[in-house]
């Protein structure tokens, strides 16, 4: 159990992983209550120690998305968890300092020094490795099907959010051309609150994903009998009610009769990616804690799913 009161850079921390073994994170930067990890070298049955070399080098494994090799570094959120153990701490070196990020990992917990850990199995027994991870993710899609909870990870605060959405310019034509104030706004912020706003902005159309909003959507509502019902069109509609800001979300939230009719806004959905690009000339990544598909809100659609 860890004794650290405050979390500063350059810490060390030993993590649990299976088979009784260890791994160590380092924090590489701190913003707000989110947290830099690099997952280090070290694993072994003993806990690290802060002279050993390997808690001073970052783990590099290859990416998901372009096969490059990589090192391993993810955003997390929260308060250290008490399996986590304080072993010192190692100033960043200069090379380090800096260091960017678009992978997030959630809540802070102590599984987050796994992937030292998978790339062990994988080149120690790499047989046994697909077929544990194989068992694993049979499992969790069994388990996800079952009982698929959502939860939205952290948010932008709201003032700002609807601050945002406020810039939208009704006045001229086009959707890109409603948007660009917005978008250029919201690129001005940090990376970190673009990611907010996005999770701020998936939760709201989560809220708005129920049966009885989607009966009021115009034309292509919802109906069991109805085959013209477009989940597309009804995330769409959803924007729009955003779009027009927090009193007409907030009133239709509460009373789904009041649900715009034969309205969408479709690229309220591009406004992070868009402001991202602009900010950093590279493709948004991030998956928000609740799915904003339509039917995510299982107890919106409790009587039909």
């Amino acid at each position: 159990m860890n004794s650290k009161k405050s979390v500063q850079v350059g810490d060390i921390f030993a993590t649990p992983l299976p088979m009784n073994k260890y791994g160590a994170v380092k924090i590489m930067n701190i913003i707000d209550r989110s947290y830099l990890l690099g997952i280090t070298n070290y694993i072994g049955e003993q806990r690290p120690t802060i002279a050993n070399q390997n808690v001073r080098q970052i783990l590099i494994t290859k990416s998901l998305l372009n096969e490059k090799e990589e090192p391993t570094f993810m955003w997390v959120d929260g308060k250290l968890p008490k399996e986590l153990i304080y072993i010192g701490n190692i100033p960043l070196a200069q090379e380090e300092l800096g260091i960017e990020s678009n992978v997030f990992g959630g809540i802070w917990s102590k599984e987050c020094g796994i992937d030292v850990y998978y790339k062990w199995r994988e080149e120690t027994d790499p047989q046994g490795f697909k077929i544990e991870m194989q068992k694993n993710i049979e499992e969790s899609d069994a388990y996800a099907r079952r009982n698929k909870l959502m939860k939205p990870k952290k948010m932008i605060d709201d003032q700002v959010f609807w601050s945002i959405i406020s810039l939208l310019d009704w006045s001229k034509e086009g959707e890109e051309a409603i948007a660009e104030a917005a978008i250029e706004e919201l690129s001005t912020l940090t990376v970190w609150q673009i990611r907010h706003f996005e999770e701020a902005l998936s939760y709201k159309l989560f809220l708005l994903d129920t049966e009885e909003h989607a009966k009021e959507i115009g034309e292509y509502c919802f109906s069991n009998q109805d085959q013209q019902f477009s989940p597309d069109f009804f995330l769409y509609a959803r924007c729009a009610v955003i779009a027009h800001g927090k009193i007409v979300f907030e009133d239709i939230l509460s009373t789904p009769s009041k649900m715009l009719k034969d309205t969408e806004f479709e690229i309220l959905l591009s406004l992070s990616s868009e402001a991202y690009y602009l900010k950093k000339g590279k493709e948004f990544e991030y998956e928000s804690g609740c799915s904003y598909e339509t039917f995510s809100n299982k107890e919106g659609w409790e009587n039909t799913l």
